[in-house]
């Protein structure tokens, strides 16, 4: 249960922006170039501070750190009630990666270290809460920013859930004081080995399509003919498939015992919904792209959450190979959704933007034929 509270707070200080998207561009006077920095520095950082893992475990022990980085994203949407200047809400979404940077990797780590045997299942309840808290922060930032009269009144309301974070992760601390080891605190990130990079490889390609549909697809929606509210429908229902795909789909993976034939597939069907974005369909276009990229982002996140936990034998290790994966994975992904908004900027239009994504998820198809994982008898 709170490993689910906690990974409710990890999505909403970057998927709130989206429906919301147009309003703060007008209200600050930003470029699409310039507002996708939003989400693209909360994933830049998510990938530059992930390698701090191993030092803030190692000093403070997992629990602390973890309570830390809540504190830190609670901090971040707090600002955002007083944002009146682009300058505050970019450095909030600093805050946010940070925060978000750090925590990830740790709660591998925490997976592999209580749950080893049932690894696959807890991550699928742990990408639900991202998934829900995604979903639920796209889908009430329009309704909140009516009801409270602020998109800033929206943006800064899911500090209630870092609060909440914070109330549940206390027992947590109380209770579980053994992740340290002296042993386990000497590990390195595994730079030196080519299976790691090619993971990293493979979430920086998912993760830059994820973090570019969560930024553009309602904006995109808009630009076909839908309302404000009525786009950020159309990105609340992805979140809502993908939110039950991320659940599902591990334990399918778990009963099979096999990576691979889920990872190309759930590929496939990302380049599918992407490619519906990227064409002139219509008002129907969003709704069927929907269901393929809900279903295919929302298979590709936890599965490859799941390979760095085959390749550890200890908390420790999993969570210095989901800090690598993450670090360069995460760097990686922030330059696509800029690169979207730079492209809209240059051609009026969201479409060549998509067909970008439908080139970078053919790469990770390719990509994942050579993900097949080393199995744990191996160490």
């Amino acid at each position: 249960m709170a490993i689910f509270i906690v990974s409710l707070d990890l999505r909403p200080p970057i998927t709130s922006i989206g429906p919301l998207m147009t309003q703060i561009q007008h209200a600050l006077h930003m470029n699409s170039l310039t507002a996708s920095l939003l989400t693209a520095i909360p994933v830049f950082c998510m990938g530059i501070f992930a390698p701090l893992t191993g030092t803030l475990g190692d000093k403070m022990g997992i629990d602390r750190a973890i309570f830390a980085c809540m504190v830190l994203i609670g901090l971040s949407t707090l600002l955002r009630f007083f944002v009146h200047a682009s300058a505050l809400l970019l450095v909030s979404a600093f805050l946010a990666g940070v925060g978000i940077a750090v925590i990830g990797p740790l709660l591998s780590g925490f997976i592999k270290e209580h749950f080893a045997e049932r690894a696959a299942a807890i991550i699928g309840i742990y990408s639900v809460g991202i998934g829900v808290g995604a979903t639920v922060s796209a889908g009430l930032s329009i309704p909140l920013g009516s009801a409270l009269h602020s998109w800033q009144a929206s943006l800064g309301t899911w500090t209630v859930l870092a609060a909440l974070g914070l109330a549940v992760w206390v027992p947590v601390l109380v209770a579980d004081r053994g992740f340290r080891d002296e042993e386990q605190a000497k590990g390195r990130l595994p730079w030196n080995v080519g299976r790691a990079w090619l993971l990293l490889i493979a979430f920086g390609l998912q993760s830059g399509i994820y973090y570019s549909v969560t930024t553009w697809l309602a904006p995109q929606a808009e630009q076909t003919g839908y309302s404000a509210a009525g786009a950020g429908v159309v990105l609340t229902t992805f979140s809502v498939i993908q939110m039950f795909s991320s659940l599902v789909i591990p334990m399918l993976v778990h009963r099979s015992n096999k990576r691979t034939p889920w990872l190309m597939a759930c590929a496939v069907f990302s380049v599918i919904g992407l490619a519906l974005c990227a064409m002139p369909l219509g008002m129907t276009g969003p709704w069927i792209a929907d269901v393929f990229l809900g279903i295919g982002l929302g298979g590709l996140f936890p599965i490859l959450l799941i390979l760095p936990l085959d390749e550890a034998s200890t908390g420790d290790e999993a969570s210095r190979w989901t800090a690598m994966m993450q670090c360069g994975g995460y760097i990686m992904s922030g330059v696509v959704p800029m690169l979207a908004g730079a492209i809209e900027d240059a051609t009026g239009s969201y479409h060549q933007s998509f067909w970008l994504l439908v080139a970078l998820a053919a790469a990770l198809f390719a990509c994942s034929y050579f993900l097949k994982p080393q199995r744990q008898a191996s160490h």
